[in-house]
């Protein structure tokens, strides 16, 4: 019993003290690329995700009844660390759909329309109200697929929720994407961020023009329980309808108006057109 309890504090020593908060970028040549191919690609992805799927499932008995927060602890570090490895060592589940995965809500995800870029989330469940999403994007750079991982620690994150693709005059993909925080049961925030995949990364581009600046990221934070009767989940605040980019007003107690930002796209940037 003794022996038992002291590879259990191991256990648990090891996964407090292991660092999370920094993001990891890895980016492989075409022929390393093609070897990790053979090695790797072999996998049944299926099963694989059947393995993880059985890992959230005990994680979420562990915090039914009484709560357990130390194996939350140790099944959220399982699930994460597998699924990362899953990703980074297999460049084919940039196409593998996860549905098993997605249908328990065990994973949120996100394509581009042009199949290139794909973020990937998931809730650790060590938050409270304040909600903790480890994050991944996934890009295919001029045939080199790219892992961009970011694990929550202090900062929440967020879920992504969907991408949204428009092409820039020169026919340069500009991926929006979105994504969704829970600050509490009733504060949240949705954001759209810009990005384009280099030759080697997702690069930030500022293609939200205000009145007064041009930005990469626009952000809405608003009382849930003001939408909470509308269908949708997670509620859509922020969405793009051709060129049409409608981000929804909301008053000074962070009721959510019937009212939108509206930006234009011209082809190069999102021009701010008003209220509507």
């Amino acid at each position: 019993m003794k022996k038992s309890c002291f590879v259990l504090f191991s256990i648990l020593l090891f996964a407090c003290n292991k660092k999370t908060d920094k993001t990891k970028i890895t980016s492989k040549t075409s022929t390393e690329m093609n070897q990790l191919v053979e090695e790797t690609d072999t996998i049944d992805i299926s099963k694989e995700e059947k393995k993880l799927l059985n890992i959230y499932n005990d994680s979420s008995a562990s915090t039914e009844n009484v709560r357990n927060d130390s194996l939350i602890a140790l099944y959220s570090q399982k699930f994460s660390d597998s699924l990362s490895f899953l990703i980074k060592n297999n460049k084919s589940t940039l196409n593998y759909p996860f549905e098993k995965l997605q249908k328990e809500n065990a994973l949120k995800m996100a394509t581009s329309r042009d199949k290139k870029l794909r973020v990937y989330s998931w809730d650790t469940n060590l938050g409270g109200t304040m909600r903790f999403f480890n994050q991944i994007y996934q890009f295919n750079a001029n045939g080199n697929i790219v892992i961009n991982e970011s694990l929550a620690t202090n900062d929440p994150q967020a879920f992504f929720s969907n991408i949204y693709e428009v092409q820039t005059i020169t026919n340069e993909s500009i991926y929006l994407v979105i994504s969704n925080s829970i600050l509490s049961s009733k504060n949240v925030v949705q954001h759209i961020n810009a990005y384009k995949i280099t030759s080697e990364n997702l690069k930030n581009v500022n293609v939200f023009k205000t009145k007064n600046r041009t930005l990469n990221q626009i952000s809405v934070e608003y009382d849930f329980f003001s939408v909470v009767d509308r269908p949708e989940r997670p509620v859509e605040l922020i969405t793009l309808e051709n060129k049409t980019l409608k981000i929804a007003l909301v008053d000074n107690t962070l009721s959510v108006t019937n009212k939108n930002l509206i930006y234009e796209w011209n082809g190069e940037a999102f021009i701010y057109k008003g209220v509507n």
